[in-house]
């Protein structure tokens, strides 16, 4: 067999294959004894049919088996020969089969050629993530809330952090923010007696600043212009003006975490309340720790070592987290037309992201066939255990779909590439942040 292989930009290569009529002859015999073997034929006992009767009824299956295995003899021998990683083969062509020489024609896509840096010396480092007392006290009065008592403020101004209690009508260009936008939440509407904590982010942005400093009793007119991003369409961009009464100002006092209130909120001691919320912060902590680990190892290597990513892969890939955009934009409310304004933003943002996972899985796998990583029977079996329990599904169920699919190499290699990382991530340096008293 004659073999030629013309590598091109973006990890393309055409390969052809000039192989010999006695070749093919012998492999449409060999493939015919096959057949026979499993044919069942009018007028013969199953497998007991000639061969040449069983040639002549699946020529036309034959043929194209035998394109099939020449072809992948070819590319095999290609790899080989010219020590390449071939990741897929299409638009086959080739001429007619049998009787003569057959020449085939693909095009491949191969695996990057580049250079792996000396991962024993990143040179990365990440800041360790700690607790403090406060994230265990910012915890604890998460709890408190349900306890939380309100007293009235009477001899200071309305400022931020406070709870103000307000009538307010909300307008735009002079008719009602309710018949402008019925679909628009209902505290935006206005109302009387509608408490809104004084917060930068409350109601709309400017809102609450509008208000610091007025007095129980004060009227004043508030004006607020609607984010162009806003969740509802009709109101982006516009002006709502507020007419807002200020009928009484709260504080917000939360108990002292005593023993007693702890048993109360929490069926423990208070000290233990406290070690509980700590011993969890810290295990989440470490948690953190580890996926910045990862996170700056795979950027720096992304961003240090250059090369060509197949066009297809990325397109694929692209394609992918277009999907999971799309579903996380309507599970957010977003309506199709809204999507379809935002399709060039998205299929850009997708196209960046897909570009970095794709380099960073051919990364990973280079890095893992260095150090001789694998995936175990047992190491492959969790992580489709995880995927038949993420997906809803019985494992055994999910075990044949990947089979049909011929998709259990894929889930291997997510699983050696996830060991890659974590040897990856092993290598870089955490810088101890001292902890707050």
């Amino acid at each position: 067999m004659e073999i030629f292989l013309e590598k091109q930009p973006n990890c393309l290569a055409t390969l052809r294959a000039t192989v010999p009529a006695g070749t093919v002859q012998k492999k449409i015999e060999k493939l015919a004894a096959e057949y026979q073997r499993a044919a069942k034929l009018p007028g013969f006992r199953p497998g007991k049919a000639p061969v040449a009767v069983v040639a002549r009824k699946y020529k036309e299956s034959i043929s194209g088996d035998a394109v099939k295995d020449l072809l992948r003899e070819a590319v095999d021998q290609a790899a080989k020969d010219n020590n390449l990683t071939v990741l897929n083969a299409f638009d086959l062509q080739h001429g007619e089969v049998g009787g003569q020489d057959l020449d085939l024609s693909v095009k491949l896509t191969l695996e990057p050629d580049f250079a792996m840096p000396d991962v024993g010396a990143l040179g990365v480092e990440v800041l360790e993530e700690v607790v403090t007392d406060e994230h265990v006290s910012g915890n604890i009065n998460m709890l408190l809330e349900r306890m939380a008592e309100f007293t009235d403020i009477t001899d200071r101004a309305l400022q931020m952090g406070d709870y103000a209690v307000l009538d307010y009508d909300a307008t735009v260009e002079g008719r009602p923010l309710a018949e402008v936008c019925p679909e628009a939440p209902s505290t935006m509407k206005g109302g009387e007696g509608l408490w809104v904590i004084m917060e930068e982010e409350s109601m709309w942005p400017g809102f609450c600043a509008g208000l610091v400093g007025a007095k129980d009793g004060e009227q004043r007119a508030v004006e607020v212009a609607v984010p162009e991003d806003f969740g509802v369409p009709a109101l982006r961009g516009k002006k709502i003006t507020h007419q807002a009464t200020l009928k009484g100002i709260k504080a917000k006092k939360l108990p002292e975490l005593t023993d007693e209130v702890a048993q109360k909120i929490a069926g423990r001691p208070a000290e233990e309340l406290r070690r509980t919320f700590r011993e969890r912060l810290e295990a989440a902590a470490v948690e953190q720790t580890e996926r910045r680990k990862r996170a700056a190892a795979v950027e720096h290597l992304v961003k240090s070592v250059e090369f060509e990513v197949p066009a297809s892969m990325v397109m694929g890939e692209a394609r992918r987290v277009v999907r999971e955009i799309v579903e996380a934009e309507q599970s957010r409310g977003l309506s199709d037309e809204d999507l379809l304004s935002k399709k060039d933003e998205i299929f850009q943002h997708a196209q960046m992201g897909a570009q970095f996972r794709v380099k960073a899985d051919f990364i990973l796998t280079r890095l893992a066939r260095e150090q001789k990583i694998e995936a175990s029977r047992e190491e492959l079996a969790e992580h489709i255990a995880r995927m038949a329990q993420r997906l809803g599904m019985p494992m055994d169920k999910l075990v044949k779909q990947l089979v049909k699919r011929e998709a259990l190499g894929s889930v291997e290699g997510e699983v050696v590439r996830d060991k890659a990382l974590d040897f990856l991530a092993s290598k870089v340096k955490v810088k101890t942040a001292e902890a707050k008293a």
